[in-house]
């Protein structure tokens, strides 16, 4: 289990639990995490899960986001990090970590744990409407010896950490492709980019060795 402590100029100001497969962070109204400050972006920042991981990403912000106080765009959190925003500092903690040495994570959001929220803040309200909506129905076809990879999940990590690590994100518009960590996976040869890249039927993806062609259900 992780989370978020959030202080500001060495006060409190709360702190969340993590779950599900994107938070964002920002000043507006629908952000999971919301900062109140003219100088934070509406939507400012997100944490992504992928795998067991959360990856930081900074979300074309005007102020920037910087982590143990290096500006990143796109960050794998480990357990102690600084997520520094316009003042504003979230310290991510996973509980996980504390306790065992693999660090293997699991995330459970459950709102807020303290219900402090950010100075100047409304507390959030949580929103509760079911949206009928038809995700994609694919898959990657290995090459080789390799096993095919069914895409049914939100987000599906490819590869390994440290080497080639990307991940597929599935939307109701299709899929889609981003390096997460390491060096960058190959798409159609060329480097996948840190931003998420749309997929389409045929697209040879080649990470940690594998080979694979996306295929959709007709």
């Amino acid at each position: 289990m992780a989370k978020l402590m959030v202080s500001r100029g060495g006060t409190t100001l709360g702190s969340w639990f993590i779950e599900g497969e994107r938070v964002t962070i920002g000043r507006a109204e629908r952000a999971v995490i919301r900062l109140e400050d003219s100088a934070v972006s509406k939507l400012h920042a997100a944490i992504d899960l992928v795998g067991n991981d959360h990856i930081l990403q900074d979300l074309g912000s005007a102020n920037g986001t910087a982590v143990n106080g290096t500006r990143v765009t796109r960050h794998l959190l480990r357990h102690g990090d600084v997520v520094e925003i316009v003042g504003f500092q979230l310290r991510y903690v996973d509980h996980r970590s504390v306790v065992s040495q693999d660090g293997e994570r699991t995330s459970i959001f459950r709102g807020p744990e303290v219900p402090a929220a950010p100075v100047g803040a409304r507390a959030p309200v949580p929103e509760a409407r079911i949206l009928a909506v038809k995700l994609p129905e694919g898959v990657l076809r290995a090459a080789g010896r390799g096993r095919d990879v069914v895409l049914d999940r939100a987000l599906t990590p490819l590869g390994r950490r440290g080497e080639e690590y990307a991940a597929i994100f599935r939307r109701p518009e299709g899929y889609f492709v981003a390096r997460v960590d390491g060096r960058p996976a190959r798409l159609n040869g060329q480097p996948v980019a840190d931003a998420w890249q749309p997929l389409k039927p045929g697209d040879v993806l080649q990470v940690s060795g594998e080979r694979y062609e996306l295929h959709l259900a007709r």
